[in-house]
């Protein structure tokens, strides 16, 4: 499969295949088609055209991309997933959807779907193939195998479209906020790194040659406190970035054990607590209103939406409501359960049909969004003001070190 190509083909065919096509001026009989083939070589070309009736006009290699230089937008997967459920609603099965859209690819995109095409043209399943694509997210991957296992993979591929919608907006305040938070504080610890290895040891060597012994002395104190107070900075900004990069890991590939690890540390933290947990059960909570209205079985429901989220709070209100139910207990009840608030609860209680429980959740889903934004906007603001004292406290350092230089450098003068 490495040593398989993408090629632009042109070629000429006695009828027009799609619509696409137009007829040629030299050939009046034919038209011209043009279209991304994958094989081997330009030889396999030229007899996929030939078996088809075709003649082959034009055949240029698209060269590879690396995936760093290729990546693949939000906008994009949400539209792939979209036109995925377009063809399944028009009746086809979910593989030959997900072949018809990979053959309508015809950007530097199409060297990713390569593989996919493969697996479904030899005989696997949907699921291999969009594990394959390697750029859905593993509850994206999760919301369709539940689906597939459920019978209702067409509702779960319209339901992973509504998940990504549900997430970006959060997650674009989040992004900007940890960008933001990111560059402050690497040019906190540039700074500080630089008073630490070149800055600092300037001035005690400039002290020990020219100084003379009292100021020395005093400069000496002083030198000895920046080193303290920038060290101290130091390994609070490091401790600050490692921490963040542990819980990145925790959430994008760490073990379940892990994660829920760290989802408890995250929240306990006043600060972004309740962008997680909101924007969370705002994901399932919009996933199971659109499983609802779509007559999907209740239970299965219920099982798909327990996938939209990887927090441990939210997926253990699923796990929990579907163990309820499956024990006897009125689905008003199994529903009406923490993490969801009071008010929250007697909504879902004074439900009577699935129309009515589709549009409490989408109330509850709505309501959800709308706290993780305004904790979103919160947490912009404590990181702003947070990371400007850190700043300021790393300019003090810095000015205090400046004072030592010029200390330092007028001693030598007043030595002369």
């Amino acid at each position: 499969m490495d040593k398989l190509k993408n090629f632009h083909v042109t070629y000429l065919l006695p009828f027009a295949a799609d619509a696409e096509a137009v007829q040629d001026r030299s050939a009046k009989r034919h038209f011209r088609h043009t279209s991304v083939m994958v094989a081997a070589d330009e030889r396999q070309i030229v007899r996929r055209v030939c078996s088809n009736g075709g003649i082959p006009v034009e055949i240029l290699p698209i060269k590879k991309r690396l995936a760093l230089f290729n990546p693949v937008s939000r906008d994009y997967k949400q539209q792939f997933m979209l036109a995925i459920f377009f063809n399944t609603q028009a009746g086809l099965s979910a593989g030959k959807a997900l072949k018809l859209v990979i053959e309508a690819e015809n950007g530097p995109l199409r060297q990713r779907l390569n593989h996919a095409y493969l697996i479904l043209d030899s005989g696997g399943s949907f699921l291999e193939a969009m594990d394959a694509l390697d750029f859905f997210d593993q509850t994206t991957l999760a919301i369709m195998e539940a689906g597939e296992k459920t019978g209702t993979l067409s509702n779960a591929i319209n339901t992973a479209v509504e998940y990504y919608e549900a997430r970006a907006s959060t997650l674009k305040v989040l992004m900007a906020t940890a960008v933001f938070t990111t560059v402050e504080v690497t040019f906190s610890i540039l700074s500080l790194i630089g008073n630490r290895v070149a800055v600092l040891p300037a001035i005690e060597k400039q002290i020990a040659e020219d100084a003379t012994a009292e100021k020395a002395a005093a400069i000496k104190s002083g030198i000895g406190v920046a080193y303290i107070a920038n060290d101290c900075m130091l390994l609070i900004s490091v401790a600050i970035l490692v921490g963040a990069a542990v819980c990145a890991y925790g959430y994008a590939g760490g073990s379940p054990a892990f994660r829920k690890k760290v989802d408890d540390f995250i929240l306990k933290v006043p600060a972004i607590k309740d962008i997680v947990l909101h924007g969370a059960i705002s994901s399932s909570a919009k996933v199971a209103v659109s499983l609802i209205r779509g007559d999907v079985d209740l239970l299965a429901a219920i099982a798909i939406a327990e996938k939209s989220s990887r927090v441990p709070r939210v997926l253990n209100y699923w796990r929990s409501a579907i163990r309820r139910v499956e024990d006897g207990e009125p689905v008003s009840d199994a529903l009406a359960q923490a993490p969801l608030e009071n008010s929250e609860r007697t909504l879902i209680r004074s439900h009577t049909d699935r129309a009515q429980l589709a549009r409490a959740f989408e109330v509850i889903s709505a309501r959800r969004a709308s706290m993780a934004q305004r904790a979103a906007k919160k947490f912009q603001v404590f990181s702003f003001v947070a990371t400007l004292m850190f700043a300021l406290v790393a300019v003090v350092i810095a000015l205090f070190v400046a004072l030592l230089q010029s200390e330092g450098a007028m001693s030598a003068l007043t030595s002369r």
